[in-house]
């Protein structure tokens, strides 16, 4: 058990969550394909770094480990197909495709495959090394398509726009992706829990920007004499 792992993962938790209770809102007002997949990816999130907490400050178990790495695994591609769908509909269609029947095996593979309980009593064991090969090669097909468009386009948007608040985004996505690859790398066995805190703190960040940026342009139209 760690109590350091505990309290990053409850601080990431938490600012998901609210994070996801700002876009659901939006996209009950304004029904938006790609607030959906935002809203579902973040609510992912948040549940990936809730069951982190619980685990770390108790233990983790065969069960909650599957369950955890389902959703952790899939959660980056449903955030890149909402980036995905704010660009082209069609092709965010498409990798909403592409991730469904991908998970449909990822989950048959999970399901039925015996988890290394001795790897569970490592400091931070979510990295997947509890699990066969055969069921990790899965997560590099959620997670490198997912950054890429998550990453890719908010880097792409703020070419276009010269808008901080996408190049925020952006950069949140990568400290997030550079923080799995150095855990599964074992480079650095807490980068997982540090990076998915940092990440989505920035990716927040940059979300509170925008909609400052809105709220600004709003109010300037609003004084406009007509």
């Amino acid at each position: 058990m760690s109590t350091e792992g505990a309290a990053v993962s409850l601080g990431a938790a938490a600012v998901s969550a609210i994070f996801t209770g700002r876009i659901l809102s939006r996209w009950l007002y304004r029904r938006k394909p790609y607030q959906l997949a935002w809203s579902v990816g973040l609510g992912l999130y948040a549940v990936a770094a809730a069951m982190q907490f619980l685990a770390e400050a108790y233990s983790w178990t065969v069960l909650t480990y599957k369950a955890y790495y389902l959703v952790a695994a899939v959660l980056v591609a449903v955030l890149g197909i909402g980036s995905a769908l704010l660009l082209n509909r069609r092709v965010g269609f498409a990798f909403a495709l592409y991730t469904a029947v991908v998970f449909a095996g990822f989950a048959i593979a999970v399901a039925g495959t015996t988890v290394n309980e001795a790897a569970l009593a490592s400091a931070i064991p979510v990295a997947g090394n509890a699990l066969p090969d055969s069921v990790r090669i899965f997560s590099p097909m959620f997670t490198i398509p997912g950054s890429v468009a998550l990453i890719g386009i908010a880097v792409y948007s703020y070419w276009r726009t010269r808008l901080p608040f996408n190049l925020w985004i952006g950069v949140g996505g990568l400290i997030v992706a550079a923080g799995a690859s150095l855990t599964r790398l074992n480079v650095s066995p807490w980068a997982l829990y540090l990076g998915e805190f940092l990440g989505i703190a920035v990716m927040f960040w940059g979300f509170l920007a925008s909609q400052e940026l809105t709220r600004t342009k709003a109010a300037a139209a609003a004084q406009v004499p007509t």
